[in-house]
This record gives structure tokens, sequence and C-alpha cells, in this order.
């Protein structure tokens, strides 16, 4: 996980990094709200803590202008207000300004670990559900990450797995570059990707795509890629 932690306060900053990064995770450290947000637009955080009150502006502020950011670069990044305040009406104006959690201090390292991992875990397959998708011979499991061709297991890279449950769940449809990049490797620099080119070579090959007559990946000149299905 990538983890912004904005807060001021230089020793609840350092405990609360100890905290992640020793659970194994990144994090880029903020002590003001206009730091964190022009970070924030050009980088792909798994995770934002926020303090409410900053020196520059609150925590409601920050909440605020990241929703306008994220409805313009079509993401969204999970967010915790901390406070010493234990105020329903500032839990309801958090939750109300955006907020995905709400947590006072002092708080369990334990407790804020499990809440992180729990937002986490549900923004990011916001795009795919648990049930298995299966075309024809080729089944893919999101539980398992695991894709099948008659029944044989196939193994794929967290990526081109990633990036065949995109396509597959949306068999039909054209998926545009942007979308998969931004989807798949979290990246909004929408340029052409040669990576992206070579992951879908490689899901054509082990997948069987060019053996298939009624499954066919075709590449959209200039658009994306999508999968069609013929019975």
């Amino acid at each position: 996980m990538r983890i912004a932690i904005v807060e001021d306060d230089p020793v609840q900053r350092q405990r609360i990094e100890e905290l992640f990064v020793n659970d194994g995770a990144s994090t880029e450290l903020f002590s003001s709200g206009g730091r964190f947000l022009s970070r924030s637009c050009r980088c792909d955080f798994d995770f934002a803590m926020i303090d409410m009150r900053l020196p520059d502006m609150s925590g409601l502020q920050v909440l605020a202008k990241l929703k306008s950011q994220e409805r313009l670069l079509l993401r969204h990044i999970p967010t915790m207000i901390v406070t010493q305040a234990p105020n329903p009406t500032v839990m309801q104006e958090a939750f109300d300004h955006g907020a995905d959690d709400f947590l006072l201090m002092p708080f369990r390292g334990e407790e804020l670990l499990i809440r992180a991992k729990t937002m986490v875990r549900r923004a990011q397959p916001r795009l795919f559900d648990d049930k298995p998708i299966s075309v024809g011979p080729i089944r893919l499991n999101l539980a398992t990450l695991e894709a099948t061709v008659h029944q044989q297991v196939v193994p794929l890279s967290q990526k081109e797995f990633r990036l065949a449950w995109l396509l597959f769940l949306k068999r039909g449809q054209t998926v545009d570059r942007a979308e998969i990049l931004r989807l798949v490797w979290g990246r909004h620099d929408y340029q052409s990707s040669r990576t992206l080119d070579t992951h879908v070579g490689r899901l054509r090959q082990k997948l069987g795509l060019d053996d298939q007559t009624e499954i066919r990946l075709h590449s959209v000149y200039g658009v994306g890629y999508r999968v069609d299905v013929f019975s």
C-alpha cells in the first residue's frame, strides 16, 4: 500500500508512519493540506490519513478539494479523518465532505491498520465483483486470481490477470487505453504504453486466444482493446 499521512504534529506523524512501514506499506508525509493536494494530483495513493486541524486549512477543506480532483482524474482515494474532538457533529461533517472513515485520537495502532486495509480492499475492486467470469473454455476467478482454459490452470501475473478480468468483464465493449492504464496500472498519464501492448500479446498467447474461434481479443486502432464472443 502507498499511504499519504497528512499530519502537522511531527511526533504523531512519525508514530503513524512507523505503524504502516512496519506493516510493509510505503508512506509519504505531509505537514499541510496544500502540499498533499499538490502531490495527490500526480501520485496514486491507496489511502490517505488526514488530520482535522492543519496549519493551512481544515481537514474538511482538504476533503472538499480532493473530491474535486477525483472527479477530474476519475479516481478515488480512500480517506480517514483523524481528530481529538469526540463530537458527533464533527464526525457527520467529515462524512458529508466525503470521508470514508473517522478515527478519534488516541487510537490503537492495530485498529488503524485493520481499518485502513479494509478501506483499500473495498476501494480497489470497485469495478471487479467476486463472481467468476466464464466465457467459453476460459474461466477467471477473482477470489484466487486464477485463470483456467479447458479447466487447466494458466499462470498469469497479477497485472495480466487484472487486464484479462477488465477486458472480459467488459466483453463486447471497447475499453480505451486510458481506462486500462488507470484501472490496471494506476496510471493517469494517458500516453501510449508499449507495456500495455506487451501484456495484451502475452494474454493472447497464454489464453490461446489466437486459436479460439469463439473468443477474439481485438485491437481497436487508436482507441484500445475489445473482447468479442461469437456463439
